[in-house]
């Protein structure tokens, strides 16, 4: 086991994380974290010696417990926002379009708790179709904007909520 890409200073909290991008019939596989009451897409922290493309694979396959193969990367986005914590964060998170290996998966909505590092996280895994991605809390915000204008090759973004 290796060591995420993360830091804490005073003033901010910094993260390297990727996400990973699932489509199937016009719907999106988001999930709520621990009950946080806003949506994301699947994905996580990039460790140590590890390629971007290797973490994506790596935390959905956790994540999902299904085999998920990359299909393209999308793009890199630096985020600036306050946390539910009320927390100064700097993120960098690396996107990829993926996909299921086996064609036989539902797209039902289910629930998964993952045992990240001796800590338990609930997943609730739900598929959103896209036109109706402005009914949802879906985080970033500006994700909803890529969805609905089918923006999925962005290279590469910067948003700072910060600076409002």
């Amino acid at each position: 086991m290796r060591d995420s890409i993360k830091m804490k200073t005073d003033d901010y909290n910094f993260k390297f994380r990727v996400s990973g991008l699932i489509i199937r019939n016009n719907k999106i596989l988001l999930v709520d974290m621990d009950d946080s009451g806003f949506l994301c897409l699947p994905g996580g922290y990039v460790e140590l010696g590890e390629t971007t493309e290797e973490a994506v694979k790596r935390e959905l396959i956790e994540e999902i417990g299904k085999d998920i193969m990359v299909k393209k990367y999308l793009g890199v986005v630096e985020n600036y926002f306050i946390n539910k914590f009320s927390k100064k964060m700097h993120e960098i998170s690396f996107y990829y379009l993926m996909d299921f290996v086996s064609c036989d998966v539902e797209e039902s909505n289910f629930t998964l708790i993952e045992n990240d590092k001796g800590h338990n996280i609930k997943l609730d895994f739900k598929w959103i179709n896209i036109d109706e991605v402005d009914n949802f809390d879906i985080r970033p915000n500006f994700l909803k904007d890529l969805f609905k204008n089918n923006n999925l090759e962005f290279n590469h973004l910067i948003f700072n909520e910060l600076n409002k």
